[in-house]
């Protein structure tokens, strides 16, 4: 006997805006517009969400054995809006509340994530209570095609049902990932990780996602004198080395028996420059600090655990030693795309060499799903012609391999390489990409937002004024 499937798995609906990921940055936009007071009127207009799991709010954030660099007030603050709603109601949540006390502490990840899915539980009855509005959990976006009023947007369902949405705008927010062909490409001293490494090779999303840490454990814990080499400057790169040392009880690293390879030197976050100074620390000029909070290294400055971790390494403010972590500063290449120099670094490859484990911790790249053009032909986006490339623009708007944008494609999020400019601050010497909830739950959402309920002359955003210590 055939099976009926219900029309509405077919039926093509049009909205205002698809939003592709329900994670932390998907939910960013409503929460941009719920702060500003606009979140009723963004929903008049027709939302969709797609998301594969089957709630809105926390994607993965929680599966990380780490704390936060954001402060537990950051997280709350998502709850703000000029009027009472089913948002401002969590702040007497048990959970808030327990984030609120961290003040401008880190708190786990853990807790961070259980908060999220509390707000994306929130936001999801907010759209579905509207009924040009849908949230499509269980369902995976398959791609995006260009058309006349906008994009078509294929989903899948968890039973292999598709059904198109038409919108005239989407969000990207699809996540990011470590690509394992990266580190092919990745040269330290004249070769290659892979080659210098093998099998003693991780990546650091595999050290800090769910049981990462026994692995690691369960691979040294036996080792008289362990040593792990981390390789990277970033954010991430220092959350390893804070969790090796902090998180594995079994393993008994002694006097260096962590490295960080870095090539860009290791920023500190300071929220002005007196206190910078104060701590004797000068290693900034006007180009460092921010034209609009007065904060030194707003975005490229460590902060919270990983900030203490790297002031203690190396001697800043007077902190005490750490002396199980060294770091290595590799030399300059050449190419400022890679790790490489044009020299070999005698003492870089030994460090390598006498590693137990090798961590490469070099971020994310964006998860971006298939776009095409109004025939069908395939978009080359320009976050797939290299490494270092950006999914989006200063705006938000998706770029193709050409560096122009497509017209009502956002994107948002873990590696999207948005960089803020102009109004929304930051230091002008700033090279890399933010990252931030605070960020994309205000400036950066913000900014989408304006797009789309003004999509023919995107209009430009002044910045909200931050309530607290941390962005990100």
């Amino acid at each position: 006997m055939a099976v009926v499937m219900p029309d509405f798995l077919y039926e093509e609906r049009r909205f205002q805006l698809v939003i592709i990921g329900g994670g932390p940055a998907g939910i960013a936009p409503l929460l941009a517009a719920h702060h500003a007071g606009q979140l009723d009127d963004l929903l008049s207009a027709g939302v969709a969400i797609v998301e594969r799991s089957g709630a809105l709010g926390a994607g993965t954030i929680g599966h990380y054995a780490i704390n936060s660099d954001s402060s537990g007030a950051t997280f709350v603050d998502c709850l703000r809006s000029p009027v009472p709603t089913p948002l401002t109601a969590l702040y007497d949540h048990p959970l808030a509340k327990s984030l609120a006390a961290a003040g401008d502490g880190a708190v786990p990840l853990r807790d961070a994530g259980r908060f999220l899915a509390l707000v994306g539980a929130a936001l999801e009855a907010m759209v579905r209570d509207d009924a040009g509005c849908a949230v499509l959990t269980r369902h995976t976006a398959c791609h995006v095609r260009r058309d006349r009023d906008g994009w078509r947007v294929t989903v899948r369902d968890e039973h292999g049902n598709q059904r198109v949405l038409h919108a005239r705008n989407v969000v990207l927010a699809t996540g990011g990932h470590q690509p394992e062909e990266r580190l092919a490409a990745e040269r330290v001293g004249g070769a290659t990780l892979v080659d210098l490494c093998g099998d003693r090779l991780v990546q650091s999303g595999d050290v800090l996602g769910l049981g990462g840490l026994q692995r690691m454990a369960d691979r040294l814990s036996g080792l008289d004198d362990p040593r792990v080499a981390v390789v990277g400057g970033s954010t991430s790169a220092a959350a390893v080395c804070h969790a090796l040392l902090n998180r594995m009880p079994t393993v008994r690293f002694k006097a260096g028996g962590i490295t960080l390879l870095h090539r860009r030197p290791l920023r500190i976050y300071y929220p002005d420059a007196q206190s910078a100074l104060a701590e004797g620390y000068t290693e900034f000029d006007e180009d460092d600090i921010c034209g609009i909070s007065g904060k030194v290294f707003r975005f490229a400055g460590f902060r919270l655990d990983s900030r203490e971790l790297i002031m203690q390494a190396r001697g800043i403010g007077g902190r005490a030693p750490e002396p199980r972590l060294a770091l290595h500063c590799l030399q300059r290449s050449a190419d400022p795309q890679t790790l490489d120099s044009q020299a070999l670094d005698p003492h870089a490859l030994g460090i390598l060499d006498r590693a137990d484990i090798v961590v490469a911790a070099f971020g994310y790249r964006p998860r971006a799903l298939p776009v095409m053009d109004m025939d069908g032909t395939p978009v080359r986006l320009l976050s797939q012609t290299g490494p270092q490339q950006p999914l989006v623009d200063g705006q938000c708007r998706v770029l193709d391999g050409a560096g122009t944008a497509l017209p009502n494609l956002f994107g948002i999020g873990l590696s999207a390489g948005f960089v803020p400019r102009g109004a929304l601050g930051g230091e002008p010497s700033f090279r890399g990409q933010a990252n931030g909830l605070w960020l994309w739950q205000k400036d950066v959402g913000g900014l989408i937002v304006d797009a789309v309920r003004r999509p023919p002359k995107p209009t430009s955003r002044q910045p909200l004024q931050e309530n607290v210590d941390a962005w990100s």
